[in-house]
């Protein structure tokens, strides 16, 4: 049998003292390109982004040395793909024209992968969809962002829903002076759209903030800020809740489907809702204590629950109502109804208009403290709401209709139509 020599205390220091020359070289090689990298990045600035100028241009940084494009996709108008261009150290930057003062939301497409900004802690959700943010700065936008005033409170309620057999969550906002007052206060209930939540006005609308600003200034009464779930299939905004079952109607599958019944919700907000509200929270008594108002299918459905209820409502509001989702109210009009097609596709029945609303005449709409009306001009929703206030006006109604140009189905307009609304309520 071969024997293989034994390794001599010798032999085994002459091995080790040979291989190390090559276990330095091979450390000091694995050493250099970390090395060399913390050194660029010692070298490169600190990233900035987004960084505002004096005159509303703002400057977007994304750090990323082995991408191919990327390109800022920004909600202000024009800012949907604006291509930016890589330094020598890797950092895709790109400066916007002055933009309008609003608080925008916006991202990068990195080799068409979409990425929130890496230097901004400020990110919204709509629904499923995320965002970073901005507040480019101006009287109106600051009413937007969190300023020293007296603040109210935001809490996430559970609400008993017999008529859904469900137990539902909703926000609600308390003024500043709630907690330690006993004073009573009227209530807004306001309703999100059919791609929303509970949540979503307090985050894509800025409630909170809104209200505290315009109550600090005195533009508005202090009043308490009601934000349930519009959807009556859901208990829960679909962010908390657990995974649906494949085929489950949860209120925001894309199919029209999810708004039959559509009496479901609006019929719950007055039986189960009201009633949870005014025996939890100190809320000033009767109609006049009592507004509704929402966007979208939420403008439906305060008109619907408001104007065949004059009774438990006196202030009365819709933005951007999709009025065509009332029953039996859609139906299609020509292509070319709207300025630049807008509008074009669904118009409203009007016998389904007066069906829905067979009490409203133009002596019971005078109880109404407000009734107000708006819409952009550029929104799909413009014809038939047009067709909408045309029937009002033909029946004598008054109302308020505030036409906005340059305006389309966007949660800009809605955190307008709030600012301009909040004011005129309870006066």
């Amino acid at each position: 049998m071969r024997q293989e020599p034994k390794m001599t205390r010798r032999n085994a220091v002459a091995t080790l003292a040979a291989a190390a020359p090559l276990v330095s070289s091979a450390s000091a090689q694995n050493a250099a390109a970390p090395q060399g990298r913390a050194a660029a990045q010692a070298r490169r600035p600190a990233l900035v982004s987004p960084e505002i100028a004096s005159d509303n241009r703002v400057t977007f940084r994304y750090l990323a040395p082995e991408a191919s494009e990327a390109v800022l996709a920004g909600e202000w108008p024009g800012g949907a793909k604006i291509p930016m261009k890589k330094d020598e150290q890797g950092v895709w930057s790109v400066t916007t024209g002055p933009l309008p003062p609003e608080w925008w939301g916006y991202a990068y497409l990195v080799n068409g992968v979409k990425t929130l900004d890496p230097q901004s802690p400020r990110i919204k959700r709509d629904t499923a969809k995320f965002d970073s943010t901005l507040i480019v700065p101006g009287a109106e936008s600051m009413l937007f962002a969190v300023t020293e005033v007296p603040h109210g409170t935001v809490s996430a309620i559970w609400c008993p829903s017999p008529s859904l057999k469900l137990t539902r969550r909703m926000i609600v906002y308390t003024p500043p002076g709630y907690e330690g007052g006993a004073e009573r206060y009227p209530v807004l209930y306001l309703l999100h759209g059919a791609g929303g939540d509970e949540e979503e006005w307090t985050g894509q609308g800025r409630t909170a903030q809104i209200l505290d600003n315009v109550i600090a200034q005195g533009k508005a009464k202090p009043m308490i800020v009601v934000m349930p779930n519009g959807h009556a299939a859901q208990s829960v905004t679909p962010a908390l809740a657990a995974p649906a079952a494949p085929g489950t109607n949860t209120g925001q599958t894309g199919d029209a489907s999810r708004l039959a019944p559509y009496p479901l919700f609006p019929d719950s907000l007055l039986a189960d809702v009201i009633p949870f509200v005014e025996k939890t929270y100190r809320t000033a008594a009767g109609r006049d204590n009592r507004a509704i108002a929402g966007l979208s299918m939420g403008g439906s459905q305060a008109l619907y629950a408001g104007l065949r209820h004059l009774d438990r409502f006196a202030w009365v509001a819709s933005f951007s109502g999709a009025f065509v989702i009332w029953p039996g109210a859609m139906t299609a009009i020509p292509a070319d109804s709207g300025p630049s097609g807008v509008g074009a596709g669904w118009g409203l029945n009007m016998k389904a208009v007066e069906a829905t609303f067979p009490g409203l005449t133009q002596e019971s709409a005078a109880q109404l403290k407000l009734f107000y009306i708006s819409c952009g001009t550029d929104d799909g929703l413009i014809v038939s709401g047009r067709q909408f206030t045309g029937w009002l006006k033909s029946r004598k109604i008054r109302f308020i209709e505030v036409e906005t140009p340059g305006y389309a189905h966007v949660w800009s307009y809605w955190r307008k139509s709030l600012v301009d609304l909040a004011p005129r309520l309870f006066r």
